[in-house]
């Protein structure tokens, strides 16, 4: 089921008396080419020109300026991309989601897209990147509402139009893989946005098979009866003081059959984490239901990897399970033996996606062998003392899966940021009654410590890379409220590189 408004991008003449509305992206400075601004004239009365000359349309990214015209089109809308040679994808997303929001609350459904100044605006790409923003600005989660008719817009329909030929054709595959991009973006966000009386481990398994069933991938599903025989004690552990037990999910997708490659994403999925018995304070409870979007981005990568057709072999495992608490619950104190054979000492029970990532690593190698093997996790809140929300963090034992995860985080503006993991810090998790502890006990180099854990359970020879996503992975902007689905892009263009 869609969240908040669905977008369609198309090109041609027909039925363009329905548009009620030229939307212009254009760079203000330098000024406009007078030739630019003629073309765009032509369907407005020069209402574009008036509106630049006047001072009207801010040097700000995203900045609207509107203005009624005999012409063409009656109503004309001009969206500041600011300064043409600061311009990037990134802004070009932002001006994109201002324009979309405020065509949303002003319930507008059928615009027209002049994409000539987007052509002119020097970024690969622009009129793709434009539509991603416009998509992502789009999502609303409206599961729950009883009228999301009068909550939310529910289509918005953008005509693409140029003053050159051909443009227009030569662009919408562009467009259409952009919004299909963003689509997957939106799913994991939606997902992240459900409630842990809707989301727990049965019923995201459920929402697994039905993905798969889609997209025509591979789903097995592995409950705790065979989590057992496996030894994956860990995850089992984390999942014992809930209702629903923990689930193992694996998603295979495979388009290069000869390809000897394979990319293992391993999801944290925390239906929701009291903290068990190491219990979370109040205050701020209830966004724990946000604590499974490492598993929900490996969700819309896959979806995004089959609606792209992407040319690679990808497997997607997705830890699942709730951190409650019972008299079933695991506490501090306990030793759990791992599915790998170490052992481990719970220091904390609220240090628990280390645990269930770590059984699901150790999977993820001994029945896949990845020639990349990647985790996405909101493990350690010490991530957002350390980089703020600028970043997440990375962590790897292989420079060049770090370089090239790093540089897909550049492009999609989705940065990642490097931290050490230094034999140093193996001595804040060395066991005294055990191989090693879940936790310092400490805040010292606290996302450094989660990410030195799970460097015990992968060998030294598979290229691993721990994405600790804890600080990005929600917004508290009031145009981004909430889940992000942060690494979803950033994942999509490795893999793309990848394949290339």
């Amino acid at each position: 089921m869609a969240n908040g408004t669905t977008l369609e991008f198309i090109g041609g003449e027909k039925d363009r008396a329905a548009d009620t509305m030229l939307i212009v992206p254009l760079a203000i400075k330098p000024k406009p080419a007078l030739e630019m601004l003629s073309r765009v004239d032509e369907y407005c009365d020069d209402g574009v020109s008036e509106l630049v000359n006047l001072g009207a349309v801010r040097c700000e990214v995203g900045h609207l300026s509107h203005t009624t015209r005999n012409g063409r089109y009656r109503r004309v809308l001009v969206v500041s991309l600011a300064e043409r040679d600061a311009l990037d994808a990134a802004r070009i997303r932002k001006a994109a989601g201002e324009l979309t929001r405020w065509l949303i609350a002003e319930r507008i459904a059928n615009v027209c897209l002049w994409i000539d100044g987007l052509a002119a605006a020097g970024v690969d790409g622009a009129t793709a990147e434009w539509a991603c923003g416009m998509v992502l600005a789009g999502f609303r989660f409206t599961a729950h509402l009883s009228d999301r008719d009068e909550a939310v817009l529910r289509k918005l329909r953008i005509r693409l139009t140029s003053g050159t030929p051909g443009h227009v054709s030569r662009t919408l595959p562009q467009v259409g893989g952009a919004r299909r991009l963003a689509d997957a973006v939106n799913y994991a966000r939606g997902l992240s946005h459900e409630p842990a009386n809707v989301i727990h481990p049965a019923s995201l398994a459920s929402e697994a098979r039905k993905l798969a069933r889609t997209h025509k991938m591979k789903c097995t599903v592995l409950d705790v009866p065979q989590l057992k025989k496996l030894g994956m004690n860990g995850l089992i552990a984390v999942g014992a003081g809930a209702a629903h037990g923990a689930k193992l999910i694996r998603l295979e997708y495979k388009a290069a059959q000869r390809a000897r490659t394979t990319t293992v994403l391993v999801g944290k999925a925390i239906t929701f984490d009291t903290g068990g018995y190491s219990i979370k304070p109040a205050a701020g409870l209830e966004g724990l239901k946000y604590d499974k979007c490492g598993g929900m981005t490996v969700m819309g990568v896959m979806k995004a990897a089959a609606t792209l057709r992407l040319k690679c072999n990808l497997v997607g495992l997705i830890a699942a399970a709730e951190n409650a608490i019972s008299e079933k619950a695991y506490r501090p104190g306990d030793i759990i033996k791992m599915a790998s054979g170490k052992t481990v000492e719970v220091i904390s029970t609220d240090a628990e996606g280390r645990l269930v990532l770590a059984d699901a690593l150790w999977y993820a190698q001994k029945y896949f062998k990845p020639t990349a093997l990647i985790n996405v996790a909101t493990l350690t809140g010490g991530v957002r003392a350390a980089l703020g929300t600028a970043a997440a963090g990375l962590m790897s034992n292989n420079d060049d899966l770090a370089a090239e995860l790093g540089e897909s985080g550049r492009v999609t503006n989705e940065r990642l940021w490097r931290l050490p993991l230094w034999d140093d810090y193996r001595e804040l998790i060395r066991g005294t009654d055990s191989d090693i502890k879940n936790s310092a006990g400490k805040r010292d180099a606290h996302c450094i410590v989660g990410g030195m854990f799970l460097k015990e359970f992968v060998k030294d020879d598979v290229p691993w890379a721990h994405l600790d996503i804890a600080n990005v992975a929600t917004s508290d902007d009031n145009g981004e409220k909430g889940a992000t689905g942060f690494g979803v892009r950033l994942i999509v263009d490795y893999l793309k590189r990848r394949s290339a």
